[in-house]
């Protein structure tokens, strides 16, 4: 199982806070998590020139926009008072949302992010980074994006792992310990997922003559063979395993779509330089065909 001893529900606007409150007020009766809930606010006041606003002015008015948002931070967590044992809140102030996020984070060593879900559109998401992208590229730890739907009455858990890359085992391990425990919190079943490589286009055009079919069924046997083992190297409890042919940005989400899953948890990929700008990963190629919540570890 994952500990989760300490939970950041975490935004830049009180949209869909109230839903991701309710998760968070799950995850905590479970784990018995303290809970902090930050939202990061800026303003361009900040920036107006001194022969416009003296600096006097400007930082009454900061601190009456930030009292503003603590108020609605009260109102929006009063009634989880008495539910949640160790509940704080707190505005931060600063320009860049994630790097505020990020702060709040080191400073409550959290376990896990809730962050409700973002709009996404077109190129410009690839420009000016929604924060829920830059959280799950960037996060140290497992963020959960909080969609509308909230858990009361929660179907599945699938937790989609790439069991045939050695290299990167202990991210497989966090994945299925992190869906185990989100299992638990929802008291659902535990489903498992893996693609393995479509190739029958690559051959034909190829005209290689071979054992297309044969070689399907082995790296489908392969794959479920790995898959055990995790299961019962880390003694979990699955429902379901699925070994499925396609690419995972393709099989994830129809999967966990077509179940349905009300959480999908995943790895992402840690990136740099131009790659992090311009390319996503597995995680956010699927975000937006999902139902559902995701999860993201890195």
């Amino acid at each position: 199982m994952k500990e989760i001893a300490s939970i950041l529900l975490a935004s830049d606007s009180l949209a869909g806070m109230d839903i991701a409150l309710e998760k968070a007020a799950m995850v905590e009766h479970y784990t018995g998590a303290v809970v902090s809930v930050v939202e990061v606010t800026y303003d361009s006041i900040a920036e107006e020139s001194a022969e416009v606003v003296t600096a006097e002015q400007q930082s009454q008015l900061i601190e009456a926009l930030k009292a503003a948002e603590r108020n609605g931070l009260r109102t929006l967590t009063k009634p989880f008072a008495e539910r949640i044992a160790n509940l704080e809140t707190r505005v931060l102030w600063n320009k860049n949302a994630a790097a505020g996020v990020l702060q709040a984070q080191a400073e409550a060593a959290a376990d896990l992010i809730i962050k409700p879900v973002s709009r996404h559109g077109g190129i410009s998401d690839y420009i000016h980074t929604p924060l829920d992208w830059s959280l799950m590229r960037t996060a140290p730890c497992a963020v959960l994006v909080s969609r509308e739907p909230d858990w009361s009455q929660p179907e599945r858990v699938l937790a989609a792992v790439d069991v045939a890359d050695e290299q990167h085992e202990d991210l497989t391990r966090e994945i299925l310990q992190t869906a185990a425990t989100l299992t638990n919190v929802l008291g659902t079943e535990l489903h498992l997922v893996c693609a393995y490589p479509s190739l029958g286009q690559s051959v034909n055009d190829l005209q290689i003559a071979m054992d297309y079919e044969g070689i399907k069924e082995d790296m489908r046997e392969n794959r479920r063979a790995r898959l055990q083992r995790w299961i019962d190297e880390l003694a979990l409890q699955v429902a379901e395993c699925h070994v499925l042919e396609g690419k995972p940005a393709t099989v994830i989400p129809d999967l966990a779509n077509g179940l349905p899953a009300t959480l999908t948890v995943v790895g992402t990929a840690a990136r740099t330089g131009l790659k992090k700008i311009l390319l996503g990963n597995t995680a956010e190629d699927i975000i937006g065909r999902l139902h559902g919540d995701i999860v993201t570890v890195r």
